[in-house]
């Protein structure tokens, strides 16, 4: 099972700050499921639906000026023969400079005949409100617009 992740991070992260819809999409296998721990999980259906998510996410990068992305693979665990789940520490950068502190998410890989496409993720909560347009970032840490809702 070879899943080369960092391949596919890399085109994700490319896609992100080139804001390149089609590199993007390319490293998604559609529906998508985003799980936010501690908060409500929603589900991807359309590429519409996934240009709308990669757009407010592409906000949220140029406001705080999130220059590079970084994913170290912690584990991959197998959790059928074509689905596979990778940890992976996440550091975002802004000029060189560290953003926000490094936190950990899940990618849930599914193997299509393109190759290992990402089905699912489940991160902080913080970074998700993040990504939605409702957090900020302050003193390198996601800031939840609502009280109680920050979380790495």
């Amino acid at each position: 099972m070879d899943v080369n992740f960092a391949k596919l991070s890399e085109r994700l992260t490319d896609g992100l700050i080139g804001n390149d819809f089609d590199l993007y999409r390319s490293v998604f296998c559609l529906p998508v499921r985003v799980e936010p721990r501690d908060g409500a999980p929603y589900t991807l259906e359309t590429e519409q639906a996934l240009r709308q998510d990669m757009a407010l996410y592409v906000s949220a990068m140029q406001i705080h000026r999130i220059t590079a992305i970084s994913r170290d693979v912690i584990s991959v665990l197998e959790l059928d023969s074509d689905w596979v789940e990778v940890t992976a520490v996440n550091t975002f950068f802004s000029h060189g400079a560290l953003a926000v502190e490094p936190f950990r998410a899940q990618f849930i890989l599914r193997s299509t005949e393109a190759g290992w496409r990402i089905g699912g993720i489940r991160s902080s909560l913080g970074h998700i409100n993040w990504t939605l347009g409702r957090a900020t970032i302050e003193h390198q840490a996601f800031r939840s617009q609502e009280p109680g809702k920050n979380s790495h």
